[in-house]
């Protein structure tokens, strides 16, 4: 048992003296109606000594493939990037914490535009004596209620680092797995590395407007409304009226109109599929 607290008490100093990246299994059910229909994806919480930073493992591939698409275009002096290589992500946030104030930024693209929202409520934690192992990791039990949701929580103290996935942290260790009472959304740790460096996506390096979660719940719902707002203002403009789209899978020319319809019902079909999201206020 000495040697067993020993072995953590080296883990703990190497991960927090070290750049980590601590891999969850993000189970999802966005489709409130067709509740045997649960979405999966990797996700990454990259920490270091500034803070840490929470994506899909999807958004590293698509960076890496489109940098190869970039450097063959160029190379031919085209261009033409053929995206249908990118396996597009099904997650639509990505989450930024600072430390030691743990300061939490949720960011997304809605309609083509960067948002990011600053978290100002802070996360109250009921700790409980209850305990488990999760992936060898002695845990201890939690719950909070966060963004419409009764959450439970496992962490680890073997690991120093009071954060985890998505928003949650603050709890005296790593938060291994979370999940709402509903289980509509999971977090489940699979593994960690050690890395070189902070993860640098493509959209962390894009400008972000920052509003007010009334902001963005009033523009989320003037998207609903009119999805295609984007290319109606775009072909509007006399640079762009005479402009000739592809699609992609057939190479046949696209009319204005075909890119609105094509919006339209693409994001109508989006819209009833996914109405569970994991903050409901945001989204209601």
């Amino acid at each position: 048992m000495k040697i067993l607290t020993f072995f953590f008490s080296l883990l703990s100093i190497f991960v927090c003296s070290q750049n980590q990246r601590f891999v969850y299994e993000y189970s999802f059910r966005m489709d409130s109606l067709n509740r045997d229909n649960v979405e999966k994806e990797l996700m990454n919480l990259d920490v270091s000594k500034e803070g840490s930073y929470f994506y899909s493992a999807l958004l590293i591939a698509r960076d890496s493939l489109f940098k190869a698409e970039f450097e063959k275009a160029n190379a031919a002096k085209s261009m033409v990037l053929d995206m249908r290589k990118i396996k597009k992500s099904k997650v639509n946030f990505r989450i930024s914490k600072t430390y030691p104030s743990f300061e939490t930024v949720y960011h997304s693209m809605l309609n083509a535009t960067n948002l990011a929202i600053k978290e100002v409520e802070k996360i109250k934690w009921t700790v409980l004596s209850e305990t488990k192992t999760i992936e060898k990791f002695k845990a201890q039990k939690a719950t909070t209620t966060f963004g419409g949701r009764n959450w439970i929580a496992w962490f680890t103290n073997d690991i120093q680092i009071q954060d985890g996935p998505y928003k949650f942290c603050g709890l005296p260790g790593l938060i291994l797995t979370i999940e709402d009472d509903k289980g509509d959304h999971q977090f489940r740790f699979v593994g960690n590395q050690k890395i070189k460096h902070e993860q640098g996506l493509m959209d962390s390096k894009m400008k972000d407007i920052f509003v007010t979660k009334e902001k963005f719940n009033f523009l989320w719902n003037e998207y609903k409304k009119d999805p295609a707002k984007n290319i109606k203002l775009i072909h509007s403009s006399s640079q762009m009226s005479e402009t000739l789209f592809y699609n992609a899978n057939n190479g046949s020319p696209m009319s204005k109109q075909d890119l609105i319809k094509g919006k339209e019902e693409r994001a109508a079909e989006s819209f009833k599929k996914n109405n569970n999201f994991i903050e409901v206020a945001l989204y209601k």
